[in-house]
């Protein structure tokens, strides 16, 4: 369809087209060229015109990791970024889509790099993470940063065309500029991670945005068997943002847990947590029951003190509860201030347990999880955030739609809940030490 449609519209002349907001990668797709123009606009005069170069050398790595220190002034906390060999190898990796902006010959400071950007890609879930897009403070007037990343999207999408279903990026919120380039590509707000990073030595929140292939949501996604109530405002603000079908059934009763705790504590005193340090600074947290093959797994981010990406498997809420409470006491050893669970909608259970556990639901994404029950489908997610301490949002800048949604995580915060009380397990714990590799 996008095909057609972007053949249709390249018979067209404009003279001057001004910014869409996409609503789907299908429109955008349709309605960009590679140069990041709008298809027949005619007005695509700029004094530096810029080409994109792909990065093979370890003195283009050079020039990406001195663009990070300049941009973020030597705060940047994400520590491989900064290190010109693993970025050097990562040229290497076909997950890994690199680009550098470079001003082309003809124009002012001809063969000056200005920017880079990165694409991370999982073939395996149809998914693209749009890491890093950077100008230059000095040229972002100059260069036109919203053709670069239109045009680095178009050039994307084309090679990877029946390969990725949707893409996604963490925008920054201390200024919504990429939030608003993202979502000329489609790209919606579905979450706000709230308190979760760091930069310039601030505490900040990220918006995470996702673009989808129409096909993606219609062909691909697994519909909700029910909602729980707490889910619902999410729920129906995600279905008005993407025109979803209903729910096949809306759980409208509270539902009741029913915790066996003598199966948490045998967690508590069998299982055990491990924590393997690389050098970049990110701890693969895993903890398993050897009486059942459960497990989770985790990242803990030591630069923004965050734990994030949690995977588990488990069929037994009581157990998950049991390496919950172990998860917990390492988070409360290494002082971290947010933590982020993003389980699918279907696993009410789990849902119920974590917003007993004064979780913050942040928002609601669509065919986001891979599916265990349905091969090649993926299931909706349920973002949830526990965060330390008073949530810095005075000074966030989102679009309207991202303000809507935090308009409806202060609202849930308003309804009563009842937080889940587990027994005094302290004592029990053994010492976590954290291994080096």
């Amino acid at each position: 369809m996008a095909l057609e449609t972007k053949l249709r519209i390249q018979n067209k002349t404009h003279r001057k087209s001004l910014p869409k907001m996409c609503n789907s990668v299908d429109e955008f797709y349709a309605l960009y060229d590679e140069d990041g123009f709008i298809i027949g606009d005619q007005d695509r005069h700029r004094d530096y015109h810029v080409k994109m170069i792909e990065p093979r050398t370890l003195e283009h790595a050079k020039i990406i990791v001195s663009m990070y220190e300049q941009i973020y002034q030597g705060t940047y906390p994400y520590r491989e970024m900064l290190d010109p060999e693993y970025i050097r190898n990562s040229f290497d990796d076909p997950n890994n889509y690199w680009g550098i902006f470079r001003i082309d010959e003809g124009s002012p400071e001809a063969g000056t790099d200005v920017g880079c950007f990165t694409i991370v890609n999982d073939f395996e879930t149809r998914t693209s993470y749009f890491r890093g897009l950077n100008v230059l403070p000095q040229y972002q007037k100059k260069v036109g940063v919203r053709e670069l990343a239109t045009s680095m999207c178009v050039r994307f999408l084309n090679s990877t065309i029946g390969k990725i279903d949707k893409w996604y990026i963490e925008a920054r919120t201390a200024h919504n500029a990429v939030q608003f380039i993202s979502r000329l590509a489609g790209c919606k707000t579905q979450a706000l991670f709230l308190n979760k990073d760091y930069f310039m030595g601030k505490k900040e929140s990220d918006c995470l945005q996702v673009a989808y292939w129409d096909r993606a949501l219609e062909n691909t996604r697994v519909i909700p068997e029910f909602i729980l109530p707490e889910i619902l405002p999410f729920y129906y603000r995600a279905q008005r943002l993407h025109n979803l079908p209903h729910a096949k059934r809306l759980e409208m009763n509270p539902m009741e847990l029913d915790l066996n705790y003598y199966e948490t504590f045998r967690i508590l005193t069998n299982a055990k947590l491990s924590a393997i340090r690389d050098k970049y600074g990110y701890v693969s947290i895993s903890v398993e029951d050897p009486k059942t093959g459960s497990y989770l797994t985790a990242i803990h981010t030591e630069s923004v003190k965050n734990i994030e990406k949690i995977k588990y498997q488990c069929s037994d809420v009581s157990i998950l509860a049991g390496f919950y409470l172990l998860l917990k006491k390492y988070a409360k050893s290494q002082n971290i201030e947010y933590v982020e669970w993003q389980v699918p909608v279907s696993d009410g259970m789990l849902c119920k347990f974590l917003i007993g556990q004064e979780f913050k639901i942040l928002g609601y994404v669509p065919a986001w999880i891979p599916s265990k029950e349905n091969a090649g489908m993926c299931e909706d997610a349920v973002v949830f955030a526990w965060i330390l301490g008073e949530l810095k949002i005075d000074d966030i800048k989102l679009l309207p739609e991202g303000y809507e949604l935090l308009d409806l995580i202060n609202m849930n915060d308003d309804i009563p809940q009842e937080p889940l009380v587990l027994p005094e397990i302290e004592r029990i714990f053994t010492p976590i030490r954290i291994k080096i590799v």
